[in-house]
C-alpha cells in the first residue's frame, strides 16, 4: 500500500550487511493504526531505519499494528522518539488517524543483527500459484508456481501487508492472457510484477513519488518483465495513455474515491479494476461509488481489518 505522505529512498539492511553486522542497534518500536502504517513507515525510513518489521499488534484494544524499526545506536537514538511523536501527532491535521500512537524504545543485544532480521524472512505464497522470495532465499519454484523476488528491506510491496495479499489474490482472479493493465500507485512495483507474470501483455505502472522510481525499476529488471511493465513517474490516472483492460490500485481510500468516477474512460469495454488499501467502512463507500458509476462489483476479498474490491465496467 503506498501512501502520500512522506517518502524515502528506502535502503535494506542486505546492501550493508558486512558493515551491520558488527554494529550496535536500538529498537523502535511505534503501535499506529491500520491507515496510518505506509505514512509512518516512510518517515521511519527518513531518519534512517535499517529495517522495519510488520506485525498486527494483539496486545491493543483497537485494530492495530505494530512497527518494529532498527536504528544504529548513537547519541541521538533517543531524540527520535520526540521526533515520531511529533509526526503522529500531526496526522490528524491532514484527516489521518494514527492511534494509539505509541512509540518507545530497547536495546538490542544481538551483534549479527541483519543475520537475525534475515532470518524472519521466508517465502510465502499468495493465492493459488504466486510465491514471493526474498532476493537470499534458494526457492525454486515448480511448474505451475509463480515466483517473484523482492528485498524485504523496503518493509511494503514485498507480499507481507495484507493490502498487497489481498490486491495479488483479486489479480490472480481477475486478469486475463494478453490483458493492457495500468498500477497507479506502483510502489515497489509488485502488483505489475504479478501482473505480467500472471499473463499481462502490457503494464502501464505509474507513482506520484520519484523516489520509487529506482526501486520499482531494479524489481522489474530483476524479476525479468522489463519488456512488459512500462515504469512512469506522474500523478494517478493523468499519467496513462490510452485505454486498459485492467487498472489496479492498492493505496488509501482518499486517492481511491476521486479516481473511480475517472476510470471508466481509462477502461476498455467490460473493463475492471482492482482496489486495495481499504477499511470495512471504506469499503462500503468504494462499492456505492462504483455502482454509480457504472460499475458491479465481481469479488470482494478480506484480510485482517482490509478489504479489496473487484468490479467490472458495464
Amino acid at each position: 500500500m503506498r501512501s502520500s505522505i512522506g517518502s524515502a529512498e528506502k535502503s535494506s539492511p542486505d546492501s550493508n550487511y558486512d558493515e551491520v553486522s558488527i554494529m550496535r542497534w536500538t529498537q523502535l518500536t511505534v503501535v499506529t493504526s491500520h491507515e496510518a502504517v505506509d505514512a509512518v513507515s516512510n518517515y521511519l525510513f527518513e531518519l534512517n531505519a535499517n529495517g522495519i518489521e510488520v506485525k498486527e499488534d494483539s496486545t491493543s484494544p483497537q485494530p492495530a499494528v505494530k512497527l518494529i524499526s532498527y536504528f544504529r545506536a548513537d547519541d541521538v537514538v533517543s531524540d527520535r522518539v520526540q521526533v515520531v511523536q511529533k509526526f503522529l501527532a500531526q496526522l490528524p491535521e491532514i484527516g489521518m488517524n494514527p492511534h494509539p500512537a505509541e512509540v518507545w524504545l530497547s536495546e538490542v543485544e544481538e551483534e549479527d543483527w541483519a543475520a537475525k532480521w534475515r532470518s524472519g524472512f521466508h517465502p510465502h505464497r499468495i493465492g493459488k500459484r504466486i510465491v514471493i522470495a526474498p532476493t537470499w532465499h534458494e526457492f525454486k519454484p515448480n511448474d505451475s508456481e509463480i515466483l517473484i523476488r523482492l528485498d524485504p528491506g523496503m518493509a511494503f510491496g514485498t507480499g507481507h501487508h495484507p493490502t498487497t495479499q489481498v490486491s495479488m489474490e483479486l489479480l490472480e482472479k481477475v486478469i486475463r492472457k494478453g490483458d493492457i493493465a495500468a498500477d497507479i500507485g506502483t510502489g515497489t512495483g509488485i502488483l505489475s510484477i504479478a501482473a505480467a507474470k500472471l499473463g499481462a501483455k502490457r503494464v502501464d505502472a505509474t507513482d506520484i513519488d520519484e523516489t520509487v522510481m529506482p526501486i520499482a525499476s531494479e524489481n522489474v529488471l530483476r524479476n525479468g518483465v522489463q519488456p512488459i511493465v512500462r515504469l512512469k513517474q506522474g500523478d494517478g490516472l493523468n499519467a496513462l495513455c490510452g485505454t486498459y483492460h485492467l487498472i489496479i490500485s492498492n493505496t488509501l481510500s482518499e486517492e481511491i474515491l476521486p479516481m473511480i468516477p475517472r476510470c471508466p474512460q481509462y477502461l476498455k469495454s467490460e473493463g475492471k479494476v482492482v482496489l486495495s488499501g481499504l477499511l470495512g467502512k471504506e469499503a462500503v463507500e468504494i462499492e456505492i461509488l462504483l455502482r454509480a458509476n457504472g460499475f458491479q462489483c465481481i469479488e470482494i476479498q478480506k484480510q485482517d481489518s482490509w478489504v479489496g474490491i473487484a468490479a467490472t465496467k458495464l
